[in-house]
């Protein structure tokens, strides 16, 4: 499997990446994007964004500690001064930046970011034949995280495409407070798009 996300995106057009108001609305308009071009079920890369991120385009862990900076130049700084053998997980879709992106910052631009999200997602679902294992394969932690990540995933989707039944066997328990933090950030990164 290629890493860089040129071998799995399509070309786009210069006019996508006009300068949103914010990093989540531009976080929300690519992530929706991706669903489209990579025909991944509406509602699911923007569920993972609001889990992995909060919507947020220059979004940061690194070495487990959540960074939100205002610009890209600004992450940029950041990840520059996290030592060497700190994980660092980057942008709208948290790639994991030390590996998939290797000295690169594509995974600060929201639209490369989401495309190589959305393709990857296509290819795993195509292999598994299925959406949940695709997201599992995603995540590629122990069963127990593996779990929670499906399951805050879960709970974001009946926020981005309500009524959708993809995780309906998954036992999640109740998902109240994750369905109203991802209500509040979607909300207003439509509010600022």
């Amino acid at each position: 499997m290629r890493d860089a996300p040129e071998e799995l995106i399509p070309v786009t057009g210069s006019n996508l990446r006009h300068q949103f108001s914010s990093p989540r609305a531009a976080c929300l308009a690519a992530t929706r994007r991706a669903e489209e071009v990579h025909d991944v079920p509406r509602g699911l890369l923007t569920a993972i964004a609001l889990s992995e991120s909060g919507l947020h385009a220059y979004a940061l862990s690194i070495g487990g500690r959540s960074h939100f900076p205002s610009s890209r130049e600004e992450a940029r700084q950041i990840i520059d001064s996290a030592p060497v053998q700190s994980s660092v997980m980057a942008g709208c879709v948290q790639v994991n930046a030390r590996v998939h992106a290797r000295n690169s910052d594509w995974p600060l631009d929201p639209f490369r970011a989401a495309d190589w999200a959305g393709g990857m997602m296509a290819r795993w679902a195509r292999e598994t034949g299925s959406w949940p294992e695709a997201l599992r394969r995603w995540h590629g932690g122990s069963p127990a995280s593996t779990q929670r990540l499906v399951c805050r995933v879960r709970a974001k989707l009946e926020v981005t495409a309500p009524g959708t039944e993809m995780f309906e066997g998954w036992n999640c328990g109740d998902a109240r407070e994750t369905r109203r933090n991802g209500r509040i950030h979607l909300s207003r990164a439509a509010e600022e798009g």
